[in-house]
């Protein structure tokens, strides 16, 4: 079962980033009838996973139990959706473990660099944040925060279930009704609208010296599409030429390490984040300082490659079979099923998108990949995040 809210950090505001995360993390501290360790012994008698979480747009919860012991366990779940309380002491110990991996991850120079990313590329709008938030908001953050944030978003009306597993449809419902079904709507509830965002329209730079690590990172790329939009199967085929495909196959990873020797650790997507906002495309490489500009002319080669000329036909076939071949592997769990299900509603693509997946990526042509390349990548007006031993003036 997966049950989740629209809910994240991209509701919250600036001053409280970082708190859906720690409302996520929360939910199973506490209900109004239910300590804390009562509820991980009535997962653990029973060997069964629960997971909380916050997000970007979602947070809620996951549950995975034998068939006898879901219904119990669901009275659990539910009961978290609507009676977690946010005890003062878990707060506490929460948010300390919150800072100490904000610390933890200000060391790591790939993180600081996709930050500084985001942060270019999302001028103005939530998701430039990370969603663990800073020190300095996290740290200002109080339980009363916590509870606010909960009773305004963990609303019947703003609530998402998916159940996949060995139980009849009809007594799925009837276990969801009896546990959820008198929960009183929220009067009135909306959503908080975030700001618009627009692709840049001139490059963007930003170089972090780090002078104690010995790689450097690279990020290039702007914003990407929202998961909705209709050239996402031509830019997913596009990914799975240019560089993002397994065994580093694709285009950019074979010419920056077989070809170049530059680096090993190298990607460019622009499907791989796209959500309910419009994602990012980004090219990535992690390389020695002597590689920075070479590795950087390659990529942007590459970018203008694919916008120039029609991908080969033995690419465009081993990416779609690629592609439609590994798509069964989003099946393979009943917690896969209902991620898939929830992903379905979520970003409206229809109860029989399962069955039309396949025929929508056959239908990709080289002309549809190069239209959309043109349309939806721009070499010239790129963002460029450089992180590690550098000097801070370098290009």
């Amino acid at each position: 079962m997966y049950a989740i809210v629209a809910y994240g950090s991209r509701y919250e505001p600036d001053a409280q980033a970082g708190l859906a995360s720690l409302v996520g993390d929360l939910l199973d501290e506490g209900t109004e009838t239910r300590a804390a360790q009562d509820i991980a012994l009535a997962i653990e008698a029973t060997g069964a996973r629960l997971n909380t979480f916050g997000g970007y747009a979602r947070s809620g919860l996951s549950l995975t139990a034998l068939r006898d012991d879901f219904p119990q366990l669901l009275d659990v779940a539910a009961d978290l959706l609507r009676h977690s309380r946010f005890p003062e002491e878990r707060f506490a110990q929460c948010q300390a473990r919150r800072l100490a991996q904000l610390r933890s991850r200000a060391d790591d120079a790939r993180t600081v660099a996709s930050d500084a990313f985001d942060e270019l590329v999302y001028l103005g709008h939530p998701a430039r944040r990370p969603i663990v938030g800073y020190e300095s908001t996290v740290s200002a953050l109080t339980a009363d925060d916590a509870r606010s944030a909960y009773a305004r978003f963990f609303a019947p009306n703003n609530l998402l279930v998916a159940v996949v597993g060995d139980l009849p449809v009809a007594e799925m419902e009837r276990r969801l009704l009896e546990s959820l079904g008198d929960w009183p709507a929220a009067p009135g509830f909306s959503l908080p609208a975030a700001p618009p965002v627009e692709r840049q329209a001139a490059p963007r730079q930003r170089v972090i010296p780090r002078p104690d690590k010995e790689q450097i990172h690279i990020l290039l790329g702007h914003l990407g599409i929202p998961r909705a939009h209709p050239d996402y199967y031509a830019l997913r085929v596009m990914d799975v030429i240019l560089g993002d495909s397994p065994g580093m196959t694709a285009r950019i990873p074979r010419l920056l390490r077989d070809d170049l020797g530059l680096a090993y650790t190298t990607y460019a997507n622009i499907t791989a984040t796209a959500g309910v906002d419009p994602g990012r495309f980004v090219a990535y490489v992690g390389t020695s300082p002597e590689n920075q500009s070479k590795s950087i002319a390659a990529i942007r080669s590459e970018l203008e490659r694919i916008q120039q000329e029609p991908v080969a036909p033995e690419e465009l076939v081993a990416a779609k079979a690629y592609l439609t071949g590994s798509f069964v592997f989003n099946f393979e769990t009943n917690a896969q099923r209902a991620l898939f299900l929830i992903e379905t509603e979520v970003h409206g693509l229809g109860a029989d998108y399962a069955r039309r997946y396949p025929a929508l990526i056959e239908a990709i042509t080289a002309e549809d990949i190069l239209r959309a390349a043109q349309t939806h990548l721009n070499p010239l007006a790129l963002t460029t995040i450089v992180a590690g031993p550098v000097a801070a003036d370098a290009a």
